[in-house]
């Protein structure tokens, strides 16, 4: 089980909750979410992350990563009324925290 914040990640059945509300996520969304769980807190480039969600075959463009992104903060954040926890740092990459914290994100 995957924690950060309200957002609860449990690998084995695959099932993302937040803030006691389930949420629903394709296999790649659920992907990205892991690695960005896996690695809370931290910047993670758009190749990083490409890298290690997306198969080593894929023949698309990086820009799938920001699409992807935008689904998840609709899902985790939009569509349930809650805080952002994924941030951008521009120029750099992607991070998730916790949504308490979000005075220390610009």
């Amino acid at each position: 089980m995957l924690v950060v914040g309200d957002l609860r990640l449990d690998e084995g059945s695959r099932r993302a909750v937040r803030a006691d509300r389930h949420v629903s996520l394709t296999a790649t969304e659920f992907e990205l979410l892991r690695y960005l769980m896996r690695n809370p807190e931290q910047v993670l480039s758009k190749a990083q992350i490409l890298d290690r969600v997306w198969p080593y075959d894929f023949g698309g463009h990086v820009n799938v990563v920001e699409l992807y992104i935008s689904y998840l903060r609709k899902k985790l954040e939009r569509s349930l009324g809650m805080p952002p926890m994924i941030y951008t740092k521009r120029g750099v990459g992607y991070l998730i925290k916790p949504a308490e914290n979000l005075h220390e994100v610009t």
